[in-house]
């Protein structure tokens, strides 16, 4: 693993493991919705870190250089790193802090969904709560998280292809 990685990729995965951290301990006194946009701008911080480290290994490590290839892995490594950052902080958040998080939040969900008489939300919503009753909180906990990774790493993921058109150099 190159130092680019190791380097850019560690501030990814703190990023994401601290930010995350600090945004739904700290967050508990936000409405749900504006949780959520911090959640995005953590997210966003960790893709940025993808970017960062592309352009640190073309003008630091490549003397000015970088294929399309290099630079796409690079990027995915990095995303993948700030990924798990964010995917283990909301397994922890789920699982020891806020157990009842997922019931919390479909019921602030099904309130909006009922204040917009929204019927096919609200019938959704109903079966994801029954969902919720055939999983247990340290399964759930697992699916967020890897749910968080996923969403974190394509959101990386779209930022490395775009780094790797913008800075490839030959």
């Amino acid at each position: 693993m190159s130092l680019v990685i190791k380097k850019f990729g560690a501030i990814a995965f703190f990023l994401g493991l601290l930010g995350f951290t600090l945004a739904l301990y700290l967050g508990k006194s936000l409405d749900y919705g504006t949780q959520e946009l911090v959640g995005w701008g953590v997210m966003g911080m960790t893709a940025a870190m993808v970017y960062f480290g592309v352009a640190y290994q073309r003008d630091t490590v490549n003397a000015g250089k970088i294929s399309f290839g290099s630079a796409l892995k690079t990027g995915i490594i990095i995303a993948a790193l700030g990924g798990l950052g964010v995917a283990l902080a909301d397994i922890v958040y789920t699982l020891f802090v806020n157990p009842s998080f997922f019931i919390e939040y479909n019921d602030y969900a099904r309130d909006l969904a009922e204040q917009s008489n929204n019927q096919a939300a609200i019938d959704q919503l109903a079966r994801q709560r029954e969902m919720y009753e055939d999983y247990s909180g340290t399964q759930m906990s697992f699916i967020a998280g890897l749910m968080m990774f996923v969403m974190t790493f394509m959101l990386g993921f779209v930022v490395s292809l775009l780094a790797a058109v913008i800075l490839k150099k030959k």
